[in-house]
């Protein structure tokens, strides 16, 4: 069978197993540079492809695209699952993924702004459709493709909550709605936003959309024109979120569970902060 349609199958699977879409695309992506690097070395069917292939692929990844180790290491478990999958559907009867090496990750410090840095890069945000994802991202800590997923019907003024519908691992959660939040959201709704039959929450009145690429690129110029050190990204805003409610003494268990995440290891990345706050009160004592 020929790389393409084992993909298309595998793709399939994930789409029958109710995947999200960000989780479908991203795999999507990945066995797409893949292929593309096989059929450089003129390997077209499944039962061609050595593990030797994928190890020159995945080193490749770091020497020439200079991905870091968590990107490659993120690649290399689209490998295996996709042939695991492969296997235990007979379409190859080895699996040339199985001893590909995991390499060791830099830990790096979680970028994050203080809620004196947030209201500083609200302010001076001059797009005011980006203005207010900004503010939704930071009081939700969604991530950006579940802000921009968002319908009229997911917020729920009477019980002032947010539904964020199918996110990583395809979990929907509810988050309470913020009074800021509820007021710039509820005034845009009922002020400013552009008639459309559209039930999407953001978009533009051009392409009825909105991108995360924009975000991002806005939020890229906003902070340049600040003259700040830090890279911010809309993830940032998810990590000050995160952030803002460690340093508020939130139970880490419930940062678990607003942010989504799967495992509380995850979460407990975050414990830094705590750790830092312990420290300087620590520092503080005196006889």
């Amino acid at each position: 069978m020929n790389l393409e349609m084992a993909t298309k199958y595998f793709i399939q699977n994930l789409i029958n197993k109710n995947k999200s879409i960000g989780t479908v695309q991203e795999y999507q992506k990945d066995l797409k540079m893949v292929l593309g690097d096989l059929q450089k070395e003129d390997v077209f069917d499944i039962k061609d492809v050595r593990g030797s292939h994928l190890a020159s692929y995945l080193d490749n990844l770091m020497k020439e695209r200079n991905y870091k180790p968590s990107s490659r290491n993120r690649q290399m478990n689209t490998l295996r699952s996709f042939f695991k999958f492969c296997k235990k559907a007979g379409i190859v009867n080895e699996n040339p993924a199985e001893h590909l090496e995991r390499l060791e990750e830099e830990k790096v410090e979680r970028v994050f702004l203080t809620s004196d840095e947030v209201n500083t890069l609200v302010e001076t945000i001059e797009h005011p459709l980006i203005r207010l994802v900004v503010i939704t991202l930071f009081f939700t800590g969604a991530r950006i493709a579940e802000c921009l997923s968002l319908e009229l019907d997911d917020i729920d003024f009477s019980q002032k909550t947010i539904l964020i519908r199918k996110g990583k691992g395809n979990k929907s959660r509810t988050i309470p709605l913020h009074p800021e939040l509820e007021k710039a959201l509820n005034h845009y709704i009922e002020v400013w936003r552009i008639r459309t039959k559209s039930e999407k929450l953001f978009l533009t009145e051009r392409s009825g959309n909105l991108s995360d690429v924009y975000v991002n690129r806005v939020l890229k110029e906003t902070v340049e024109n600040l003259k700040w050190d830090k890279k911010v990204t809309c993830h940032v805003l998810r990590h000050s979120f995160a952030s803002a409610l460690v340093q508020k003494n939130v139970h880490i268990v419930a940062v678990k569970e607003l942010l989504g995440h799967a495992s509380l290891k995850t979460t407990s990345g975050y414990a830094h902060i705590m750790k830092q706050d312990m420290e300087e009160a620590i520092q503080r004592l005196a006889l």
